[in-house]
C-alpha cells in the first residue's frame, strides 16, 4: 500500500511538472525561428542568440515577438500588408489569440515599422509603442552599434514594455490618449486612433510655445516661411516649446505636424524644425512625416545638424532657424525649378511615382551613351569611350549609359540617375553607370531587364577601389574595361590577388598529389640489397675503352627576377553610407526625425 501511495504521489508530481509545460508548449509554435536575417547583416552565431533570447521570453510574457531584417522584398505590397502576410504565413503569435509584436526591418527603404497583433493591440498603449520604436531608432542611428547591439536593445525595451503593460493593463489603451483637462495643448486630438490627416488653412507658420523670439523676430522668420510655402507648394514650419508633455521630442513634433493639418498634397507631407527646451529632453530636430521622409535621410539631417549646431549651442536661436529654412528652401528649390530640361515641365522630383514605370523597347544607337556633365572626361576620351559603348550596345541588345552630374536633384542619387534614364528614352534592357561630384564622389549601377543578371557581380566595389585610387576618369575607364569583359564572360576578371592564390592553392594540390602518387610508387617497390657491387653488373654492357671528352666552351646564363612593382591598398568604397531610419507612426501618422540633444 506504502508502494502503491508512493507511485501514485510521483505520477501527480509529474503530472503537475508536465501540465505547465505542456500548456506553455500549446501557447506558441517553439519549432519556428523568431528571429530572421534574410540580409547577412549579422553572423549565423548572432542570430541564433537572439533565437534563443526571444523563446526563453515567449512563455512567461505570453507574448509573441519575432523580428526580420531584409534588404528588398519580392512583392511590391506595403510594409503593413508585408508584415501581416509575413506574420500568418510562419505561425506566429501566442496564445488562442496570436497574440505577437513584429518588428519589421527594410533596409533598402531605410525603414522599419513595430506591427501588434492578437492582444498586444490592446495591451500596449501609444506612448509604450512609441517609446519602443524611438528605442530602435536611436540603436540604428548610433554608429558605434551592430546590427545585432541594435535588436539586442530592442528586445531588452520589448521585454520591458510587455511586463510593465501586464503590471498596469489599465493604463494601456491603444491609440486613444486620456489626459486630464488642460494637460495636452488644445490641439492634441483625444482620440487619437480615429484621427485622419487633412490640410489646414491658414496655419501659422512660426509657432513659438517657448517665447525664444523677440517681435521682429516672429515677424520676419513668419514671413520667410509664408512665402517660400507659397512659392514652392511645401509644408514647412517652425516651431518651440518647453514641455514634451510625456511624448518623446520626436513624437511630439510629429504630432504637431498631422494635428495641425501641416501636410499639403495627396501624400500630406511636411516637415518642421523642433526646438525643445523641455528641461527633461533638450534638444532641436528636423522631422518629416509621409512623403517628405525620403527628403529628410541621414545624410540631409546630419548636414542640418552640423550647420546649426554652434548657433543653437551658443544661445542664437533665431539665427538656427534662419538657417534652417535657408536650407530647405535651397532643397525644394533644386526638386522644383531650375531642373534639366529632359524632366517633364512643372515636375517637383520628390513627387515622382517611379515604381511603375514603363521603358521603352529594344536599343536606341542614336542616344549618346555618355551624358558627362560634371566634365570628367576630355573629348579625346569621350570618343573613344563612346564608341566603346556604342559597339557593345548593338553586340549585346543592352542600352549602355554613363551619366555624371555635380548636382542631384532628387533626394536619392539612384532616383536621379533612373529619372536621367527614363525621360531620356532609354529601354527596358540596359545599365546605366552615373557618377555624381557632390561632397565627395556618389556612384553606382543601375540594371534593367535581362541586364539584371549581372547585378550580383561585384562590379561596384572593382570602381570604389579604382575611384579611391585615382581620378573620376580613370574610374570611368576601368568600368568601360570590367563591362567590356563582365559581357562577354558573364563574370568578372579575376583579381591580380586571386589569381596569386589560386597559383599557389593549386601549387601545393599538385604537390600533396605528386608526393601521394611517388608514396604508393614507392612502396610497391621491393629492394634485395647485395653485398657485392658486381652482383648489380648485367653482363657485356660495361666495356672500358680510351675514349674522352673534351668542352670547347661553358655558358652559363642568368635571368633577373622580375620585382613587384605593384601595389594594393584598402578602400572603404566610394560613397558615404547612412540612412535615416523611420520609425514607422506616431499616434498621427508616419515621420522620420533626425537632431541632437544639448
Amino acid at each position: 500500500m506504502k508502494r502503491f501511495c508512493s507511485l501514485l504521489l510521483a505520477a501527480l508530481l509529474l503530472c503537475a511538472l508536465w501540465l505547465p509545460a505542456m500548456a506553455e508548449e500549446d501557447l506558441f509554435d517553439r519549432s519556428i525561428q523568431r528571429f530572421n536575417d534574410f540580409c547577412e547583416a549579422m553572423t549565423a552565431d548572432e542570430e541564433s542568440q537572439l533565437n534563443a533570447k526571444v523563446r526563453q521570453k515567449i512563455g512567461e510574457l505570453r507574448m509573441d515577438l519575432p523580428a526580420c531584417i531584409f534588404y528588398e522584398r519580392k512583392s511590391a505590397s506595403s510594409l503593413a500588408d508585408f508584415a501581416a502576410d509575413y506574420y500568418e504565413r510562419n505561425k506566429y503569435g501566442c496564445g488562442a489569440d496570436k497574440s505577437g509584436i513584429l518588428l519589421v526591418v527594410d533596409t533598402k527603404n531605410a525603414k522599419f515599422d513595430v506591427f501588434y497583433y492578437g492582444e498586444a493591440d490592446t495591451l500596449i498603449g501609444a506612448d509604450a509603442r512609441q517609446a519602443l520604436s524611438d528605442t530602435f531608432k536611436t540603436a540604428c542611428h548610433d554608429e558605434d552599434l551592430t546590427w545585432y547591439d541594435a535588436f539586442d536593445r530592442y528586445y531588452d525595451a520589448a521585454f520591458r514594455t510587455v511586463a510593465e503593460a501586464r503590471l498596469h493593463p489599465t493604463t494601456a489603451a491603444a491609440g486613444v490618449q486620456t489626459h486630464a483637462e488642460g494637460e495636452m495643448p488644445d490641439w492634441y486630438p483625444e482620440d487619437t486612433e480615429g484621427f485622419t490627416d487633412f490640410h489646414g488653412v491658414d496655419l501659422p507658420p512660426v509657432v513659438d510655445d517657448a517665447h525664444i523670439f523677440t517681435d521682429e523676430q516672429f515677424q520676419t522668420l513668419s514671413e520667410k516661411i509664408r512665402s517660400m510655402n507659397a512659392r514652392l507648394g511645401i509644408g514647412y514650419a517652425a516651431f518651440t516649446s518647453t514641455d514634451n508633455y510625456g511624448l518623446t521630442p520626436e513624437a511630439y513634433s510629429s504630432d504637431f505636424l498631422h494635428f495641425n493639418g501641416y501636410g499639403v498634397g495627396d501624400g500630406y507631407g511636411a516637415v518642421v524644425f523642433y526646438l525643445s527646451l523641455d528641461p527633461d529632453d533638450r534638444c532641436w530636430l528636423t522631422t518629416s512625416i509621409n512623403t517628405y521622409e525620403p527628403l529628410f535621410n541621414y545624410d540631409v539631417t546630419y548636414e542640418i545638424d552640423e550647420m546649426v549646431d554652434s548657433s543653437i549651442r551658443g544661445g542664437d536661436y533665431y539665427e538656427a532657424f534662419l538657417l534652417h529654412a535657408d536650407y530647405v528652401e535651397k532643397l525644394f528649390s533644386d526638386m522644383t525649378e531650375d531642373l534639366p530640361d529632359w524632366y517633364p515641365q512643372g515636375t517637383r522630383t520628390y513627387e515622382l511615382d517611379r515604381t511603375e514605370r514603363g521603358y521603352s523597347q529594344g536599343v536606341h544607337p542614336d542616344a549618346p551613351h555618355i551624358t558627362d556633365n560634371a566634365g570628367f572626361l576630355t573629348a579625346e576620351k569621350k570618343k573613344a569611350l563612346e564608341q566603346t559603348l556604342q559597339s557593345l550596345a548593338q553586340q549585346y541588345g543592352l542600352d549602355l549609359v554613363i551619366f555624371t552630374d555635380t548636382a542631384v536633384r532628387t533626394p536619392g542619387y539612384e532616383d536621379y540617375a533612373d529619372d536621367f534614364y527614363y525621360y531620356n528614352g532609354y529601354g527596358a534592357d540596359g545599365i546605366c553607370l552615373y557618377l555624381f561630384d557632390t561632397d565627395g564622389y556618389r556612384f553606382g549601377t543601375l540594371y534593367y531587364g535581362k541586364a539584371s543578371s549581372y547585378e550580383k557581380l561585384t562590379l561596384r566595389s572593382r570602381l570604389a577601389d579604382t575611384l579611391d585610387e585615382g581620378t573620376p576618369d580613370m574610374a570611368i575607364e576601368r568600368y568601360v574595361e570590367l563591362l567590356t569583359f563582365m559581357l562577354g564572360h558573364d563574370r568578372l576578371p579575376m583579381q591580380p590577388a586571386t589569381a596569386g592564390f589560386c597559383f599557389v592553392v593549386g601549387l601545393v594540390a599538385g604537390l600533396i598529389a605528386a608526393s601521394v602518387v611517388v608514396g604508393k610508387m614507392k612502396s610497391a617497390m621491393k629492394i634485395r640489397q647485395e653485398t657485392f657491387a658486381q652482383s648489380y653488373l648485367v653482363d657485356g654492357s660495361f666495356r672500358l675503352t680510351g675514349s674522352s671528352h673534351h668542352y670547347l666552351y661553358s655558358t652559363v646564363s642568368k635571368t633577373a627576377k622580375p620585382k613587384d612593382t605593384g601595389s594594393s591598398s584598402g578602400s572603404s568604397g566610394g560613397s558615404r553610407g547612412g540612412s535615416s531610419f523611420s520609425s514607422g507612426r506616431s499616434a498621427g501618422g508616419s515621420y522620420s526625425s533626425g537632431g541632437r540633444r544639448f
